[in-house]
């Protein structure tokens, strides 16, 4: 069947997340010992990588003495000082962007890549320079730890590498602290339907129209691929991520004017559900807000989320008919996606 926009390679991509999601959650790691060894941990990735980068920062800090921090690329673009710390980079095709972390490895004590790239795959994509920098890498002994899916880029967003990136951070996480994952679990939030509560059609329309999200629990730290999601699939203004406290400073007194959607992402935890119970006469005094509700505690109600964007977006693209294939835009961000070294002093603004 004919499908010049994507749309369809959109959903059988969705439909093969949990077999890959259930690859990544059996990882076999290599060793860690370098990275439990760290006096610190600083996690960088950019676009849907920053989640898993940020996703990892949470785990370590909750669950291992090792204290972690996410640092953003332009970070690594300026002079970077040494550090006796440990870098993760999170990169799915090894971006050129991404590039400029990695040429800053020596700054740091060690380096972990995650990635879904190997040096066949890169050959075979006429990407040499690529596979040599992996070559280099493990040469290096860089630890390296691969997820699926390597060749993911015939249409715009990316669905599989991106959760499987976040499932990747829980595992070295959970390895790293010694945690027991609820593995059954986080397969089944991508095995059900969309709640019975919660209605497609309309969901798919307030999204088109504007939504901003918001959260009751810590997932907001880590919630950026949400937003990607929504971004690369429709084309629309990412949302806003908030928190549920900070509708009163600002964004309500905002709406008052200029009405928008509110979906509100939380879990059957207690305390979460007296939060969003008290706040809701003001979410909902304008329009109703609408609530997404994980049967997963944080910090694994992410795969839930992920799994109830996915069900709105692809209906989402359908009905906006936005092409993934050539999306708007394409082939002319060279100026900035092209960037793969850092600042060499010899360009400086005059």
């Amino acid at each position: 069947m004919p499908d010049p926009l994507g749309h369809e390679i959109l959903s059988q991509r969705l439909t093969q997340i949990p077999q890959y999601l259930e690859q990544t959650l059996g990882l076999v790691l290599p060793s860690l010992d370098k990275l439990a060894a760290a006096k610190g941990v600083v996690a960088t990735g950019l676009g849907s990588s920053e989640a898993a980068a940020r996703y990892l920062v949470r785990l370590l800090n909750l669950w291992t003495p090792i204290r972690a921090e996410f640092l953003p690329l332009n970070h690594f673009y300026n002079a970077a000082a040494q550090d006796d710390r440990h870098l993760v980079v999170f990169t799915q095709g090894l971006a050129p962007n991404a590039q400029i972390a990695l040429a800053q490895r020596k700054q740091y004590a060690g380096l972990t890549l995650v990635t879904s790239s190997t040096e066949e795959g890169q050959i075979n994509a006429g990407k040499g320079d690529r596979a040599k920098l992996l070559q280099a890498l493990a040469n290096e002994g860089t630890t390296i730890i691969r997820h699926p899916l390597e060749n993911e880029f015939e249409i715009l967003p990316r669905v599989i590498g991106p959760v499987c990136a976040i499932a990747a951070a829980l595992v070295i996480a959970a390895k790293l602290g010694e945690q027991t994952l609820p593995t059954a679990d986080i397969l089944s939030a991508f095995s059900e339907e969309l709640p019975a509560e919660l209605s497609l059609s309309e969901l798919a329309d307030e999204l088109l129209s504007g939504v901003d999200f918001y959260f009751a629990n810590p997932t907001l730290l880590y919630s950026q691929n949400l937003a990607a999601k929504l971004l690369e699939t429709t084309f629309r203004p990412a949302p806003c991520l908030r928190d549920v406290f900070d509708y009163s400073h600002g964004p309500f007194q905002a709406e008052t004017l200029a009405p928008a959607n509110r979906w509100i992402f939380g879990t059957d935890y207690e305390a979460e559900c007296k939060l969003i119970a008290d706040t809701a006469g003001l979410f909902n005094r304008i329009s109703p807000a609408q609530v997404i509700m994980s049967p997963l505690p944080e910090p694994f109600a992410i795969f839930y989320y992920e799994s109830v964007l996915n069900h709105i977006v692809v209906e989402a693209a359908r009905r906006s008919g936005a092409n993934l294939i050539d999306w708007p835009g394409k082939g002319q961000d060279g100026e900035g996606y092209a960037l793969n070294e850092p600042f060499s002093g010899k360009d400086a603004c005059e």
